[in-house]
């Protein structure tokens, strides 16, 4: 991944300061600030290097929500997968009661093996199944989370590149 670096030199010379901007930023309008009171510090490159700030986060908060319709198709997708999946569940468990059933009722003293064997089977496959929805159903929440804070980091980015602008 290609991390944006700015290199900082700031009390004459004196003293060096180098920025992650994928890592700084989204932040706070204080720590914004700080970080803006030091590159103005840096007399040569002071409005190269607020340019590239505002840039970053420009770019970044577009990318956020250029990405929003993807994460969201994904966890549309999952959740229709997941919703499929109910019918099949809903069918395989009515299937195991009755099994139950018809075993408890006319398979009594160790007869019916074949059922047994054959309840066994459906359980383990209704277990697969309800497994497969509750991973569908996991990635649905996790997109959906992603979907939400994605909209949130972006307008902390703009709040940013306002601050930024405005700052001096």
């Amino acid at each position: 991944m290609d991390q944006k670096i700015i290199n900082i030199t700031f009390h004459q010379g004196m003293g060096h300061m180098t920025v992650v901007l994928d890592e700084f930023f989204p932040t706070d309008a204080t720590r914004l600030r700080k970080l803006l009171s030091i590159i103005d510090e840096d007399y040569e490159h002071r409005d190269e290097l607020r340019a590239v700030v505002v840039q970053h986060c420009g770019q970044r908060a577009q990318a956020l929500m250029d990405g929003r319709s993807d994460l969201a198709n994904r966890a549309v997708n999952y959740h229709t997968k997941a919703t499929e999946l109910q019918p099949e569940i809903d069918k395989m468990a009515r299937q195991v009661d009755t099994l139950q059933k018809y075993i408890k009722t006319y398979c009594k003293r160790g007869g019916g093996q074949g059922y047994r064997q054959q309840l066994k089977e459906l359980k383990a496959q209704l277990k697969d199944i309800k497994e497969q929805q509750r991973h569908a159903l996991t990635l649905y929440r996790d997109y959906q989370r992603r979907f939400v804070g994605a909209e949130k980091e972006a307008e902390k980015l703009k709040k940013n590149v306002e601050v930024a602008k405005h700052e001096r």
